[in-house]
């Protein structure tokens, strides 16, 4: 603590630099400032202590970095694997890397933009994902009185659209199937293609659901997995009320799934080697990986140069150290495997109301607004109307 008759400024003959103790409010030590000339030391010492003022006056809120980690912590109990992949990914990747070292008081409808900013290039859907954790998260933050006024009341996504979902087509569900014919994956995609499960409801589904000495053969669906820690928890906590229903087997499934049962070792239908539901890597090497080998795609190899190189498989390539030929040119996803599910259904004139029931969607709006592109708008429905408008 400095003498009452100290000077003001000391000197330092050494640096030729003016020195001014000042006091730090907060910790209560003293800190020195210095400057060439006296005049810099002043203005030194009065952003200082402006700046302490301000830790002051924001010691009792987080940083949006911490506030993120709590609100995640506390809110995300119980949910999908993919869903919270999709809350990391956006405070992880979008959020806190902008504005994660700002105090939560301090951002602004501006600061929320500039999240979205760095996250431009990506699609409307990803920035959707983006726009939903940040408003969540603030109004969190609100509710319990951290901050006044969320600044994510209108904020909105902008970007491109996702690119419209192609389904299989007829040959490609072929080359699939043939593909994966004698791999632990070929129950999975039949389930997939033939009764337009959800990948959770697919690795949880257990024989006791599957009745296939019933008239018509059916299977239930009652339970759904999802993984904590790479471990599977299964649950009969469904994505939604509508998520329950029977679904009748088409001729080619109820052959798969009875010729599986023979050599089931367990309880589920799709199992690891010990015939136990599937951990996220099992399922990883089970089910993607045989898929994934057999798809056209590009790969890393070391060249004789001793330098690793791009190189591009095609079909008919044979996969190095596999006795493997590629023989998918498609992407193929379980989203992609119910999709094809869903629009068949719908090409083949069935009832829109059915439709909503076997996919297991909450309401029929909900499908209409996926797939009404594929009621009634095929060349055999229009021709009739254009034939018209044109005599």
């Amino acid at each position: 603590m400095p003498r009452k008759d100290a000077p003001e400024f000391s000197y330092d003959e050494m640096t030729g630099l003016y020195c001014k103790k000042a006091k730090n409010p907060t910790t209560g030590k003293w800190v020195k400032i210095y400057g060439h000339t006296k005049a810099e030391v002043k203005d030194k010492k009065k952003d200082r202590e402006k700046q302490w003022r301000l830790d002051a006056s924001a010691a009792g809120c987080p940083y949006v970095h911490q506030y993120a980690a709590t609100w995640y912590r506390l809110n995300t109990v119980g949910l999908s694997t993919k869903r919270l992949s999709d809350y990391q990914s956006a405070i992880n990747n979008h959020i806190c890397p902008v504005i994660g070292d700002m105090f939560m008081h301090d951002v602004t409808s501006d600061d929320a933009l500039s999240v979205l900013e760095e996250a431009s290039e990506l699609s409307k859907s990803a920035q959707s994902k983006i726009v939903t954790t940040m408003k969540r998260i603030f109004e969190a933050a609100e509710d319990a009185g951290v901050i006044q006024r969320s600044p994510c009341r209108k904020l909105k996504a902008s970007g491109a659209a996702s690119a419209e979902k192609q389904p299989l087509t007829v040959e490609q569900q072929t080359k699939l199937i043939m593909a994966v014919k004698d791999t632990p994956a070929y129950t999975f995609v039949m389930l997939g293609l033939y009764s337009g499960l959800r990948r959770e409801e697919i690795l949880a589904l257990q024989w006791d659901q599957v009745h296939l000495d019933d008239e018509p053969p059916y299977l239930s669906v009652r339970r759904a997995l999802r993984w904590e820690k790479n471990q599977p928890i299964v649950t009969d906590e469904l994505k939604s009320k509508a998520s329950k229903r029977d679904i009748p087997l088409p001729a080619a499934l109820a052959e798969c799934l009875a010729e599986e049962a023979l050599r089931s070792l367990g309880d589920y239908v799709i199992a690891d080697t010990k015939g136990n539901a599937m951990s996220m890597v099992s399922y990883r090497r089970r089910v993607l990986d045989p898929i994934t080998v057999r798809t056209a795609r590009m790969t890393t190899r070391i060249g004789a140069d001793g330098k690793p190189h791009e190189v591009a498989l095609k079909v008919g390539d044979k996969v190095r150290n596999h006795p493997i030929t590629i023989s998918l040119d498609f992407h193929v996803t379980p989203h992609l495997l119910r999709h094809t599910y869903i629009t068949r259904l719908i090409l083949a004139g069935v009832n829109i109301k059915t439709v909503q029931y076997l996919a297991g969607h909450a309401t029929v709006q909900l499908t209409l607004n996926i797939y009404t592109h594929l009621m009634e708008n095929q060349p055999r429905d229009t021709a009739g109307a254009v034939e018209k408008a044109f005599a």
